[in-house]
């Protein structure tokens, strides 16, 4: 038999077996699900018939209790029953019941003997029932007038046992459901002495209770209507009669049914139970299903597997066919990246035998030699600075020059060790010509060198800080600087610095610094002092822009210099002393002259001096100018070291505004404009310096007198803000150019030199005017259109209440 045909059958024994133990496997697992679900039903069927019996004890113990109730009393009334009733609250607490009663024997037989005695118990009557208000209506029944209610009385006072009785005239459901009347005899017991032979109890009543026949069937266990459904159908000859739809089955389609006869409270019933719809999903009949399902999916499995068998041998033969032309696609194109890649690479043995190489290894290695191949070459040959077994990684090797004038070829080697198939080791050497790379570093290096030495030799020293982390990269001119070579413990130079700064200093640098990380500044300039020694400070120069800033502005790291200007300080220093010693050594005379100067006037006011007079016009004029320089230099100078005391209170401002402008009306008309006061809109006092402020204001309006245009009109308003209050200085004049703008507040700043000829004035004025503003917490500021008008400004706290308090 073909190897083939005798797959096939094998294929088909096999099937046929697989599907015979699927089928047999699904027979096994039904027949035991089918069986464990019988199992099931069957308890809950007995665990309702527990319940059932449970259920009509506890009806005839609510009867024993009205029993009770009756002989503990001599006398109950309807208030003891409706206590007793709302104390078990029977509609609440007991399935199937929906009120209880008592029926009591008249006392009409006394006297009587015989036959005529017996007629006591036929003479019972109800006389309560609660609750009342369904049931009301059988208050005053009398049993002897119903022959079932007769009997069954009867009957149960001779069995002493509880007894339904059924189709009693009013006694029925609001809904219409049948109900029936459970009745217990009483027996009170009792001996007269007398008679030996007499009764010893005698039967004082019954008590009763209405039972829902339909709801005394339900909820008898927590599965029933979930798990299974129970109707309970009285028998024909005992309560079925008139019962209505009680009677009546229900077609059966559940899974799972059962029926039983059972006798209880004197009547027979008939019982059957069927599953609910959630019984019967919950069996495992899924269970068989699965396990055919899964029968057959590994027969199809193994068919499968046998077909695969069937086509193994051709896939593998297709598949060798394929790898080898793969293979020889994947060595074609490795040889065409290795022929041209533009890293030469050679492959060697560790003997330093040549096995292979690219076109870039031959051009770079031999590139005089374009007909010889490399691979009769060593690597010893043609890299003689190059050792093979000790060289790792990358290494730098230099090549002799190609020619008489070329000059030495620098290259980079990466080596690389792998394994042949049999264990033997070989090298990849991969290598780039880096001659260019090498001078364009060799030529950054001579570069930095360079300035280096610039650096040092002007003793400027360089940091690279970053802000992110407070590190510093610095140089070692900085580094000498400090007078520390070396850093101590390691510390970072920049926060080391810090630890040697004044304590007064130390703001002034984080201020600044703290402008430029906010973006508010790009640069920072700082001079602070710098124990270099103990008790030794040095001035320090420190100017620093931002290289670098984060996506949301931030700045992240700057670049800077650091000079020592020590000396230049100190230099600086002398030069401020020798121009306030020099001006206070000129006020004494320059008063002296001006004083003589006047008196000289007055005396040859009416002399004919034939022009002498003008001449002593033009040394007084300039006798007052000296002295007006001599006092802005004296100013000048106590700003600039903070010596300048100021006297602040609280001042009306429109006090203030009116004595400037009284001051400077006679200047005013000496250029023939006019002055106008615009006080501001309510009464508020400023935080000042009355004495400055005025300094202030009278420079800004003669400044604007002198600016202005013949016969305008220079303003002085001002205006309340919540915080602080504007002074205005407006005029119509010449303006101020735009090149002239940064240099408006700098000493002995002037937009022409000419105008210290044509309108006087020494430069200073604004500068100290800044000055005295910004030491007083205000600020200055000017708005200028060339031609047109220009407006100079300054703010002023205002007094609070505490501080006006104080002064009062």
């Amino acid at each position: 038999m073909p190897p083939r045909q005798s797959i096939e059958w094998l294929q088909a024994a096999v099937l046929l077996v697989f599907l015979s133990l699927s089928y047999g496997s699904f027979l096994l697992v039904h027949s035991i699900a089918q069986s464990r679900s019988h199992e099931s039903f069957q308890i809950l069927v007995d665990q309702s018939l527990v319940s059932l019996d449970r259920r009509f004890e506890e009806y005839s113990r609510v009867l024993i209790g009205v029993s009770g109730l009756v002989l503990g009393s001599d006398l109950v009334t309807a208030k003891d029953m409706t206590n007793y009733a709302n104390a078990l609250k029977v509609q609440d607490n007991m399935f199937g019941l929906d009120a209880i009663g008592l029926a009591m024997t008249k006392d009409i037989g006394e006297g009587l003997t015989g036959a005529t005695a017996a007629l006591k118990q036929n003479m019972t009557v109800v006389q309560y029932v609660e609750p009342s208000v369904d049931h009301g209506n059988l208050v005053g029944l009398v049993f002897s007038k119903h022959p079932e209610l007769l009997a069954a009385s009867q009957e149960a006072r001779r069995t002493r046992q509880t007894l339904a009785v059924r189709d009693l005239p009013g006694l029925s459901a609001p809904d219409g459901q049948p109900l029936a009347l459970l009745i217990k005899p009483i027996f009170r017991p009792f001996s007269d002495g007398q008679d030996s032979q007499a009764p010893s109890e005698e039967l004082v009543g019954f008590a009763f209770a209405v039972m829902n026949i339909e709801n005394a069937f339900k909820s008898l266990t927590a599965a029933q209507s979930e798990l299974i459904e129970l109707k309970a159908v009285p028998d024909p000859d005992g309560l079925a009669a008139g019962q209505g739809d009680l009677a009546v089955a229900a077609p059966i389609t559940s899974d799972f049914t059962g029926s039983q006869t059972i006798n209880k409270l004197g009547q027979t019933f008939a019982l059957s139970w069927s599953s609910t719809e959630k019984f019967d999903a919950s069996q495992p009949f899924r269970a068989r299903w699965i396990v055919l399902m899964l029968g057959l999916l590994i027969t199809a499995l193994v068919s499968m597997m046998l077909r695969f068998l069937m086509r193994k041998n051709q896939t593998i033969a297709l598949t060798v066919a394929q790898k080898t032309r793969d293979l020889e696609t994947q060595g074609k194109e490795k040889r065409s990246i290795l022929e041209n890649a533009m890293l030469a690479i050679v492959s060697v043995t560790p003997a330093g035998r040549i096995l292979h190489s690219n076109d870039a290894a031959q051009k770079l290695l031999l590139p005089a030699a374009n007909q010889i191949d490399l691979t009769r070459f060593s690597v010893g040959e043609v890299l003689p600075d190059y050792d093979l077994c000790r060289s790792q990684g990358r290494t730098k090797v230099q090549l002799p020059p190609a020619g008489r004038d070329a000059e030495p070829w620098i290259v980079e080697i990466e080596k690389n060790t792998w394994f042949t198939a049999d264990g033997e080791t070989r090298f990849t050497l991969m290598m780039r010509d880096i001659t260019q790379s090498e001078r364009h570093t060799q030529e950054i290096a001579k570069t930095e060198q360079r300035w280096n030495l610039a650096l040092t030799s002007a003793e400027i020293g360089v940091f690279d800080l970053d802000l992110r982390d407070q590190t510093s990269v610095v140089s070692e001119t900085w580094k000498m600087l400090l007078h520390r070579p070396e850093m101590e413990g390691g510390a970072d130079p920049y926060s080391f610095q810090i630890a040697l700064m004044h304590e007064d200093d130390v703001a002034l640098l984080k201020e600044a610094e703290a402008a430029c990380i906010d973006g508010s500044a790009d640069r920072a300039s700082v001079r602070f002092r710098v124990e270099v020694a103990q008790n030794e400070w040095r001035w320090m120069q420190s100017d620093a822009v931002v290289v670098e800033r984060s996506s949301d502005g931030t700045a992240i790291r700057m670049l800077g210099i650091q000079m020592d200007i020590t000396e230049s300080y100190k230099l600086e220093q002398l030069k401020r002393d020798f121009v306030a010693t020099v001006s206070h050594e000129l006020r004494t005379p320059l008063t002296s002259i001006k004083g003589a100067l006047g008196l000289l006037q007055v005396q040859l006011k009416d002399v004919d001096t034939n022009g002498a007079d003008r001449l002593i016009e033009i040394a007084s004029s300039n006798s007052e100018r000296l002295v007006s320089l001599v006092n802005d230099i004296l100013d000048m100078e106590k700003v600039t070291a903070g010596s300048m005391a100021h006297d602040a209170k609280p001042e009306r401002l429109s006090d203030i505004m009116a004595l400037a402008s009284k001051h400077t009306e006679t200047y005013a008309s000496q250029w023939n404009v006019q002055l106008s006061v615009e006080a501001p809109e309510g009464e508020q006092d400023i935080w000042t310096d009355k004495k400055r402020i005025i300094q202030v204001l009278s420079n800004l309006l003669s400044n604007a007198c002198k600016f202005a245009h013949a016969g305008t009109t220079v303003r002085l308003s001002a205006e309340f803000f919540p915080d602080c209050a504007r002074v205005s200085v407006s005029n119509q004049g010449i303006g101020i150019q735009e090149e002239f703008r940064d240099k408006v507040f700098q000493p002995f700043s002037q937009a022409d030199s000419s105008d210290s000829r044509q309108r006087g004035g020494t430069g200073l004025g604004l500068n100290i005017s800044r000055q005295l503003i910004e030491s007083m917490g205000g600020q200055i500021g000017f708005d200028s259109e060339p031609g047109k008008e220009t407006v100079f400004w300054f703010t002023c706290p205002l007094a609070n209440a505490t501080e006006i308090a104080q002064v009062a």
